[in-house]
C-alpha cells in the first residue's frame, strides 16, 4: 500500500510535468512549482487518475493531504537549483532544519505526531536533480530519515 502511494504521487507529478505548464514566468514543467501549488495539482492528479483508491482526497492547512480513513500527508519539495540554474542557498533547510514552528520536513514529522485522526501517515518527500545529479540528495534524504526516527 504504501509503495503503491509512492508510485501513483511520482506518476502524478511526471503527468503534471509532460503536461509542460509553465509556473508564472518560470520554465515550463513541474520543477519551479512551490510546495502549495504541486500539491494542489497532485491531489487533483490523483483524484482523477485513481479516484477509486483515493476517494475522497483533499488538500488542507494540516496535513497538506488527506485522504480520509486512509492517509494523512505532509508534502516538502527540496530543490538544490534555481529556475536559473544556481545552486540555492540553504536549500537543504527544507528537510534538515529540526525545531518546531519552521516549515522543514523535520517540521511535518513532527506536525504528524501530533495529528490526531485514523489515518497513517507519511512525508511525501519531491527531490529534484539534475540528469546524472550534480548534487545528490541522497545523503540529504538518508539523514532526513535518520533524525525522523529519533523522534
Amino acid at each position: 500500500m504504501q509503495q503503491q502511494l509512492v508510485d501513483d504521487i511520482a506518476n502524478a507529478i511526471k503527468d503534471i510535468d509532460r503536461s509542460r505548464v509553465p509556473f508564472k514566468r518560470f520554465q515550463r514543467g513541474v520543477g519551479p512549482y512551490g510546495e502549495p501549488q504541486l500539491v494542489k495539482l497532485v491531489t487533483q492528479q490523483l483524484s482523477t487518475t485513481y479516484g477509486q483508491r483515493y476517494e475522497g482526497i483533499r488538500t488542507r492547512r494540516v496535513p497538506d493531504v488527506l485522504v480520509p480513513n486512509r492517509w494523512a500527508l505532509e508534502f516538502k519539495i527540496v530543490r538544490p537549483f534555481g529556475d536559473n540554474g544556481i545552486e540555492a542557498e540553504h536549500w537543504s533547510q527544507n528537510l534538515l532544519h529540526p525545531y518546531p514552528g519552521n516549515v522543514s520536513a523535520i517540521a511535518d514529522v513532527l506536525k504528524l505526531m501530533r495529528y490526531q485522526g485514523p489515518e497513517q501517515r507519511a512525508v511525501i518527500v519531491v527531490c529534484y536533480e539534475h540528469d546524472p545529479p550534480k548534487i545528490d540528495v541522497s545523503l540529504l534524504v538518508s539523514v532526513f530519515e535518520l533524525i525522523s526516527c529519533q523522534h
